[in-house]
């Protein structure tokens, strides 16, 4: 659906029940409660609950008091903490907490939500507040001109949603299969309805949590109004204090969930197409990365590795023998991740729809008759036919279905791709489900209405728990392409079918940050577009800004020509083999940046307001990213330029590849096909290692730290096996590196290992940037040796200069390490 669409449909929503708009309650009593207060009437209820001193929850339902508490997306609403106080007066009741002040206005209903300081955060619409209209609801809040805001999960547009000129936009959440959508284009795959507000560097969050169709009007109605609703189901928000936005993403990770670590492989180069077959042509694929030396992790096969499109299936003819193709892709150094779609074909006989319709493992329609319809089993060449569809809303069906993966992961399979989970069913002219279906829900019936936006969540769900089922001291890598707010705690997230041209490129950036401020860190864009084909130059740009992508995959639709490093010419193989040179010599930095994204919440890849929220410069900035806090990264986005302008915010930078320091500001920057313009921080620690071509040759190889200069400074590190759970049982390493400068030289210190990963023996290599020559280097106490560049590969140990830079070596280990630098 267009943006043109989407507000005519929003309009004639609003316009159709807006005489029908009541308020919430008439007359309600006030009751006292443990953690708030309980607002009702004879038929109706708003509870507001102090779930800590920085949520608040904010609860509507159409009965005098609420019963069952049921979530898919919040997991946890038991904070540690003492009460709110509550305080009633005449005309308003307050609820206050250490860090926030709500007002509750009698007559009319309206609330405000205060810090502790007394400053106003955030507060309903003087003339429309809360309304109900049949089983709709809405919210009107107030918007100020200075307010910023950001999130919405999967969306296109710009990264703030104010809009250019205050225009803003107008968003649905309602999973869409979008092929080849462009910016114009709302909803597609992925829900979340929640959003950031900044105003002044200051932010607070705010979360719907109701899997309806809901709507987000964010000033483009009415230029001072924030407004939502949804078409059924409960108002139901959470308001997450801050201030600094990295507490409101905190915050909102402890309600939701965060993701879980991914296996290290996944965070390497993946090579996908719509489909590599028959098995020589993958063979092939996998033996070229290999002798033109470009680093890849993975492969991946799309739908024509199946008999039939039916999913846990193979093709024989086409892969006659599936575990000797994974044994021999991993003694490559090769992962194998598959394609498994939610629709089962129906055919009797065929294992799956026997052991589902046996378990009552399917969405029904009303008369209690089996729903069946039309995807991929339809298109077959051989005995077309339409699918069924596993009603995930079972615990007892996503058992089932996840222990289906087992003969998958005997065969070596390392991961599953689950796509056409929206769910997309061919049925025009929504090419959804229909709403009436019905879904148990575990003893909860429901319809479709409800459970659309959470399908695609629900089948990522049956998958990871499934996989870690089966292997249960393994990380399960599962990448969807649909999923709902909470999703994060069970698969990476790609952005679906984008097209093959430069806007899309450039959407791609403030579409991947406004996930991971959404709560979704794990997320890459298929690289050089999905939809068409991309020029040499297109593709090299877009795998030049996928570098710091946390899922990095290139991947085409079926019509196309080959998409890969490899396809464009000696000149563009050469180029795209140093991009993805960069992403593997930064394997240490990424997934140490992605474990602290697994424990905090707070994306690695992240837009420039969330380090430097008071910074406005930075609060429509979507056209370069940070990776973690201390790397900016100025993809050059547009064809055949020259120079590329960046933004640097408040501060001291260096240029990563030269080293030239920079202040803060606008810069012009000199770029050639071969540029991919990183600046780093001043004091940044940066990890990197020598170039491996895949993750299976890391251990050994050097640990290389680049240090750049700063008074004082503290960067830290993170390892672990990269493949088991056994870092959740402590089995990690995690070392923090200082430096203090002065007139005396340069002091490093290097602390104490904490965990229990043993040490590993390779050499650790210190790079001082943009470093002035030096005397001599003590290594706790002891003078290393001078040395020259012919000495380096063979000594264990010593310093040398090398263009501007000081090196250092010794052999690395878990104890304390002093190092000082004499001028």
């Amino acid at each position: 659906m267009r943006l043109t669409s989407l507000l005519l449909f929003t309009l004639t929503f609003t316009s159709s029940v807006q005489a029908d708009w009541q308020p919430l309650l008439e007359k309600p009593e006030y009751e006292v409660l443990e953690r708030g207060i309980l607002l009702r009437d004879r038929d109706h209820a708003l509870s507001i609950t102090a779930l800590s001193p920085e949520i608040l929850r904010i609860r509507y339902t159409p009965k005098a008091a609420p019963d069952e508490d049921p979530s898919f997306a919040v997991i946890q609403r038991d904070f540690p903490g003492p009460g709110p106080e509550i305080v009633r007066k005449t005309r308003y009741s307050e609820l206050r907490t250490s860090a926030l002040r709500l007002r509750v206005s009698h007559e009319p209903l309206r609330l405000e939500f205060f810090d502790a300081a007394g400053n106003s955060l955030d507060a309903d619409d003087g003339e429309q507040g809360m309304a109900r209209a049949g089983e709709s609801f809405r919210v009107a809040k107030r918007l100020r001109d200075d307010e910023q805001v950001y999130g919405f999960g999967e969306k296109t547009g710009r990264l703030n949603k104010r809009g250019m000129g205050l225009g803003g936009y107008q968003y649905t959440m309602w999973n869409t299969d979008t092929y080849g959508y462009d910016s114009s284009v709302d909803p597609i795959y992925v829900s979340v309805p929640f959003y950031l507000v900044l105003r002044g560097g200051r932010a607070h969050g705010l979360f719907l949590d109701n899997t309806h169709r809901s709507h987000f009007d964010i000033g483009r109605e009415s230029r001072s109004r924030l407004s939502f609703g949804a078409e059924g189901g409960e108002l139901d928000y959470y308001f997450i204090a801050g201030p600094d936005p990295k507490d409101v993403l905190r915050r909102y990770a402890d309600l939701t969930g965060r993701m879980p670590l991914p296996p290290r492989w996944a965070l390497g180069y993946h090579q996908s197409r719509w489909s590599y077959y028959p098995e020589s042509r993958v063979r092939k694929l996998a033996e070229d990365f290999r002798a033109k030396k470009i680093p890849a992790d993975t492969l991946w096969l799309d739908i024509d590795y199946q008999d039939g499109f039916k999913p846990f299936t193979w093709d024989h003819e086409q892969f006659p023998a599936p575990k000797k193709l994974i044994a021999d892709l991993k003694a490559l150094g090769f992962h194998l991740v598959t394609i498994v779609d939610p629709h089962p074909k129906k055919e009797l006989g065929y294992p799956v729809y026997d052991q589902g319709l046996a378990g009552n493992h399917f969405v029904r329609n009303p008369d209690g008759s089996l729903f069946e319809g039309p995807v991929w089993p339809s298109g077959a060449k051989k005995n077309p036919g339409n699918s069924v569809f596993p009603d995930f809303t079972r615990s007892a069906t996503r058992e089932w279905w996840g222990a289906l993966h087992k003969e998958f992961l005997e065969l070596g399979v390392a991961g599953i791709w689950n796509d056409m989970n929206e769910p997309a069913v061919w049925i025009p002219p929504a090419n959804t489900m229909p709403m009436d279906l019905r879904h148990d829900n575990d003893g909860r019936p429901t319809d479709q209405r409800e459970i659309h936006n959470v399908y695609g969540m629900l089948h990522s769900r049956a998958t990871y728990e499934g996989l870690a089922r089966l292997l249960p001291n393994a990380r399960p890598f599962v990448l969807t392409r649909a999923s709902f707010a909470g999703g994060q705690r069970y698969a990476a997230v790609w952005p679906g079918d984008n097209t093959a041209d430069w806007s899309s490129l450039r959407q791609s950036l403030p579409m991947l940050m406004g996930l991971g401020l959404s709560g979704m860190p794990f997320v890459g864009a298929d690289i050089g577009g999905f939809s068409g084909y991309p020029s040499a130059e297109l593709y090299t740009r877009w795998l030049q800004a996928a570098v710091f992508s946390p899922f990095m995959r290139s991947h085409t639709e079926q019509a196309t020509p080959d998409q890969d490093p490899m396809a464009f010419g000696p000149e563009h193989e050469a180029v795209n083999r140093r991009a993805i040179e960069l992403r593997y010599r930064l394997l240490p930095q990424i997934y140490k940046e992605m474990e602290a994204a697994s424990r905090s919440g707070v994306p690695a890849l992240r837009p420039l307001f969330l380090e430097f929220p008071a910074d406005k410069e930075t609060w429509s900035r979507d056209d370069q990213y940070l990776f973690g806090s201390d790397l900016l990264v100025a993809p050059v986005l547009r064809e055949a330029v020259t120079e590329r302008e960046v933004y640097l915010p408040p501060g001291t930078w260096y240029d990563y590849a030269s080293g030239e320091r920079l202040e803060g500001g606008h810069h012009k920057r000199r770029v050639t096909l071969d540029s991919l313009p990183i600046f780093a921080r001043a004091g940044a620690f940066v990890f990197e290692q020598p170039v491996v071509q895949h993750v299976g040759e890391m251990p050994g190889k050097a640990l290389e730290v680049r240090i750049f200069p700063a008074e004082r400074s503290e960067g830290e590190f993170y390892e672990d096996d990269g493949e088991s759970l056994a870092y959740r049982r402590g089995e990690y390493a995690r070392r923090v590196f200082r430096q203090e400068r002065s007139a005396g030289g340069l002091r490093l210190h290097i602390g104490m290992t904490a965990g229990s990963y043993p040490a590993t023996a390779r050499p650790l290599v210190l790079k001082l940037m943009a470093q002035p020559p030096a005397a001599q280097v003590l290594l706790d106490g002891k003078r290393l040796p001078s040395l020259r560049e012919g000495q380096w590969q063979a000594a264990d140990r010593g310093w040398m200069l090398r263009a501007g830079e000081l090196w250092i070596k010794f052999p690395d280990g878990a104890n304390v390490a002093k190092l000082v630098v004499e001028p």
